[in-house]
């Protein structure tokens, strides 16, 4: 009687080991969803700032060529030198600050691309990681019902003698 009360026991132990495991699984479970979702907002919003940086530098490209035509016209129309080489003058620092803003928001949108590229790793990673949890889960609840399963059989058992 000792020996199965002693069984019983072990059982109870095994049962609460297994729920706390469980229990444990289902919360770092939650705490990855809540870390994917929180990752697939930040890439979100950086892939919305990727669209806004191009079409930056889309409108700086135009800004660009409407000057060099803008120059290109002054330069045909105008007959006195002083002009045309104020003008042009004028034109080649619109110009060059203009490619410098471009090349600031090519790097911006490269440096972009490569956070983009190590959150979708990390996303991955985190799919992975919510994957294995499940499955974690799955075994864990599996073993809770056969131990809850044999701990019920085993009072049956003791009950009928």
């Amino acid at each position: 009687m000792d020996k199965a009360r002693e069984k019983i026991n072990a059982y109870r132990a095994e049962a609460e080991a297994a729920n706390e495991r469980a229990e444990a699984a289902d919360q770092q479970l939650k705490l990855v969803l809540a870390q994917q979702t929180e990752r697939e907002q930040e890439l979100i919003s950086l892939q919305n700032r990727v669209q806004l940086l191009e079409e930056e530098a889309d409108k700086r490209d135009a800004q660009l060529a409407e000057a060099k035509q803008i120059q290109q016209d002054n330069a045909a129309t105008l007959n006195q030198s002083d002009i045309v080489l104020k003008n042009a003058n004028t034109q080649e620092e619109r110009i060059d600050n203009l490619e410098i803003q471009l090349r600031e928001a090519i790097k911006n949108t490269q440096e972009l691309d490569l956070l983009n590229e190590g959150l979708q790793r990390k996303l991955t990673q985190k799919e992975k990681d919510v994957e294995t949890a499940e499955t974690e889960y799955e075994t864990l609840k599996e073993t809770y019902t056969a131990l809850k399963n044999e701990f019920e059989e085993a009072m049956r058992s003791l009950d009928e003698m």
